[in-house]
């Protein structure tokens, strides 16, 4: 399965969003950066909805916080599972892609 999200990077209320959808780590990788917060929001929030997509599943059924969005020292991103979402990918591999322009961001979520 397949899953692919776009985002705009200006977002109304990016720390109230990062609240809601982020673990600490999360917040913490992102906050490291002195620039492109709302971009970075953006992009974690596009591969967690990308997430959803691949898996055929609703934001009801696991929460956000369950799919933690990290990255290689190459800074590849790639996704652990927590909670009620390991479950979803047991036995699966799941890749992800990241990619960003000036005013949008795009996440694509591959699950095998």
């Amino acid at each position: 399965m397949i899953g692919i999200d776009i985002q705009q990077v200006k977002i109304k209320d990016a720390t109230k969003l990062l609240d809601k959808i982020a673990l600490d780590t999360e917040k913490d990788y992102i906050h490291k950066f002195k620039c492109d917060f709302d971009m970075r929001v953006a992009s974690l929030w596009a591969v967690k909805e990308a997430t959803f997509k691949a898996l055929d599943i609703a934001p009801e059924e696991i929460s956000y916080l369950d799919i933690e969005l990290c990255h290689k020292q190459s800074g590849k991103p790639y996704l652990k599972f927590h909670g009620k979402a390991e479950k979803f990918v047991k036995g699966k591999k799941v890749d992800i892609s990241l990619s960003h322009q000036k005013d949008v961001v795009v996440a694509v979520v591959i699950v095998l």
